[in-house]
């Protein structure tokens, strides 16, 4: 009779383990016939993002403007579109007031309801010189290091350098900051000549150079005049800068010979 009962208890719970492991499968397999209908329906659909919409944004204003370059700014967040993948896209119903800048239409999904309202407000922008990579103090700006970024049209006033060209051949009078504009007092030529430096003087004149050793008074880049001082005469004259820690004479010869 024991014997039967413990049978009895096998069997129960041979069954028991017998249906668990039927419904995990089972649960396995809606599982994996799931799978695919979710990725079929993920895959038939795609999402419009909000930077799209920008580019398309910022294209009508500037049919109307003129062709002002603006940047735009939503209102609200998550102003994109999930919408069926082979469906095009357009925006409807587009105000665009010139003075304020405000701005409002639809984005629609043709062959669908689908649509999402936009509002935001386009400001006028303009194109400036920014480091694109640090250049520290002492270093030449080459056209490399150089790049254009929109700004907003007006933040930065006229101290600002709004040329590359009045970049090219600079160096940086303190540590800038990469993707910002620069203002005029930032950069200088690069001193060829540092001041208290020992120089070498240079003179010509007709049939003959003079060459001495003089002290710099003053700093300076190729091409500026500066106050030097003859060691061996202990006179004072101009010179100018003509490479690293030489000056060429700008007055008579005589002033630098040996007396």
């Amino acid at each position: 009779m024991a014997r039967t009962a413990l049978l009895l208890i096998a069997a129960a719970g041979a069954f028991a383990i017998g249906v668990a492991l039927s419904q995990q499968a089972h649960a396995q397999q809606q599982i994996a016939s799931a799978a695919p209908v979710a990725a079929a329906k993920a895959a038939a659909t795609r999402y419009v993002s909000e930077r799209e919409v920008a580019r398309r944004v910022v294209n009508m204003i500037q049919q109307r403007n003129g062709g002002r370059p603006v940047e735009v700014a939503f209102h609200g967040n998550d102003n994109g579109l999930t919408m069926p993948a082979s469906a095009e896209w357009r925006i409807d119903s587009f105000t665009y007031d010139d003075r304020s800048g405000r701005f409002t239409g639809t984005v629609a999904a043709s062959g669908t309801s689908e649509f999402l309202r936009i509002s935001g407000r386009a400001n006028a922008v303009e194109a400036m010189p920014v480091l694109r990579t640090r250049i520290a103090p002492g270093e030449v700006i080459t056209t490399d290091a150089l790049e254009w970024r929109q700004v907003p049209m007006g933040r930065y006033t006229s101290a600002y350098i709004d040329r590359m060209d009045d970049l090219v051949g600079m160096t940086p009078k303190r540590a800038l900051n990469v993707g910002q504009p620069i203002r005029s007092n930032d950069v200088g030529r690069l001193e060829q000549v540092t001041k208290n430096s020992l120089i070498t003087m240079v003179a010509q004149a007709p049939g003959m150079t003079i060459t001495t050793t003089g002290r710099a008074l003053e700093g300076g880049a190729i091409g500026d005049v500066i106050q030097v001082m003859n060691l061996q005469s202990k006179k004072t004259i101009q010179a100018t800068v003509t490479g690293s820690n030489v000056v060429q004479v700008v007055t008579a010869p005589r002033l630098i010979a040996t007396n």
